[in-house]
C-alpha cells in the first residue's frame, strides 16, 4: 500500500499543479480539495501525511477516498483497480456554464480565485463578456474577452482579452486553483 499511496500523492500534485513543499501551498492545497470534492480537511492533516511535519501517521479510508476524488478517480479502490495509468480525460465533475446557453446579454458574472481575486464581468452576448469591477488582479474595468465555458473550480481561459482596442492575446485566471463563479441575472 505505501506503494501506491506515494503515487496517490504524486497524482494529487500533478491536479493541484505543482509538488505540495511549503505551508502556503498546503493552504492552497486544502482549498483546492475543498472546492474540488466539498470536504475540508485541516492543513496539518495534509502536513502530516507529506512527511513536512515529522509524525508516523497511516491514512484512514476516508482520507484515501478524497483523494483519489480529487486526483480523478471515483474512490481508492478504483484508484488501486486502475494500475499505474492517470485520468487523462473523462466527464468535467464540477458545475460548469455553457455561456451561449446558459447566460443572457446583461448578465454579469462574478469570477473569484485565491488568494484574493475578483472579477465582476458582464454578458454581451456571443460569447462575449466586459469586466465591470476588478480587484487584485491585472484585468482592469473595460477589458473584453471571449470565453464560452466556465467550469467550476478549474482554471478560466480567458480568449481574446483586449484593453482599450489592443489585443493582449489569452489570459488565465486560477491557474493553480481554480476559479469559483455566482451567475446575477439580469432578467
Amino acid at each position: 500500500m505505501k506503494n501506491k499511496w506515494e503515487l496517490l500523492k504524486q497524482h494529487v500534485e500533478k491536479t493541484f499543479g505543482r509538488s505540495v513543499t511549503t505551508s502556503r501551498h498546503f493552504d492552497l492545497l486544502r482549498e483546492s480539495i475543498r472546492a474540488r470534492t466539498g470536504v475540508l480537511f485541516c492543513a496539518t492533516t495534509l502536513k502530516r501525511h507529506w512527511g513536512y511535519i515529522d509524525e508516523d501517521v497511516v491514512p484512514r479510508l476516508h482520507t484515501l477516498d478524497t483523494l483519489s476524488r480529487y486526483a480523478g478517480w471515483k474512490d481508492w479502490e478504483s484508484f488501486l483497480s486502475s494500475g499505474d495509468a492517470g485520468i487523462q480525460s473523462g466527464p468535467v465533475g464540477s458545475s460548469c456554464i455553457d455561456v451561449i446557453a446558459d447566460l443572457q446579454p446583461w448578465d454579469t458574472l462574478l469570477l473569484t480565485w485565491l488568494p484574493d481575486r475578483e472579477c465582476t464581468t458582464r454578458y454581451k452576448g456571443d460569447g462575449w463578456f466586459e469586466i465591470v469591477a476588478a480587484s487584485n488582479t491585472r484585468l482592469q474595468a473595460g477589458d473584453t474577452f471571449q470565453c464560452l465555458h466556465v467550469i467550476d473550480s478549474e482554471p478560466l481561459y480567458l480568449d481574446h482579452l483586449t484593453r482599450d482596442g489592443i489585443g493582449l492575446g489569452v489570459y488565465v485566471c486560477g491557474r493553480e486553483t481554480g476559479v469559483r463563479f455566482r451567475i446575477n441575472e439580469y432578467r
